[in-house]
């Protein structure tokens, strides 16, 4: 009695609940603690806490030096000797692509945007294929894990960037993140069940974020129809 009554008034109400309403209650909370530790622009505690943003474009596919940038993507990727370089190289070229894809979606350029996004998924099949043909399990998990990672945080991206491009030739980028997710879903078949499951907070982040952006297109398409009816 004299412990209980030293006791915050918290503390009491901690103690008076039943042991079967009180530990989920602290799983819960330190589940979101440890997945979700940042902040995103909607106001929820974000997955993706410090990924690694898109570079800047460079040469883009309205140049028409634009074919030596895959001559030298393929050079580098001939010179890469273990699967973990090769798969390393395929995601951070399709990074760039998706950087040119911006670009392109930026100055309403459709062609050129289009040819973006080909390459991006030319590099996501190349990544998944290397991850596929690797015989050593262990290597397998780990090469799929982290291109799985990199699915999701490309999803993450669009999704972000998505509002604040024109609204006239966005539409490629929802595209893309479709096809960036049905790759994940292919890759994330070759993890095991914990690391799958670890992955549970970005891939419902990914997803919501993307069902916004596609939102606010229909929402748009609403008002345009209902201002064209007046």
């Amino acid at each position: 009695m004299f412990l209980l009554s030293r006791l915050s008034p918290l503390s009491q109400r901690r103690h008076a609940l039943p042991g079967r309403l009180y530990k989920p209650f602290w799983l819960l909370w330190f589940l979101s603690a440890i997945a979700a530790p940042t902040f995103a622009g909607h106001g929820f505690v974000t997955a993706f806490g410090n990924i690694e943003w898109l570079p800047e474009p460079g040469r883009s596919p309205d140049s028409v030096w634009y074919t030596l940038d895959a001559v030298r993507e393929e050079g580098q990727l001939l010179l890469a000797r273990t699967p973990e370089a090769q798969v390393e190289l395929c995601l951070s070229f399709a990074r760039e692509k998706l950087a040119e894809l911006e670009a392109m979606v930026k100055a309403e350029n459709s062609r050129a945007a289009q040819v973006a996004a080909d390459w991006y998924q030319t590099y996501l099949n190349r990544a998944k294929a290397v991850v596929e043909g690797q015989t050593e399990q262990t290597k397998k998990e780990a090469l799929a894990e982290s291109t799985a990672n990199a699915l999701l945080e490309h999803q993450y991206i669009i999704a972000t960037i998505y509002p604040d491009l024109p609204l006239s030739s966005r539409q490629i980028l929802l595209q893309t993140a479709a096809a960036a997710g049905e790759q994940y879903q292919l890759v994330a078949k070759l993890l095991p069940a914990k690391k799958k499951g670890a992955l549970f907070f970005k891939e419902e982040e990914a997803r919501w974020s993307l069902q916004m952006a596609g939102r606010a297109d229909e929402e748009n398409s609403s008002q345009s129809s209902a201002f064209s009816n007046q």
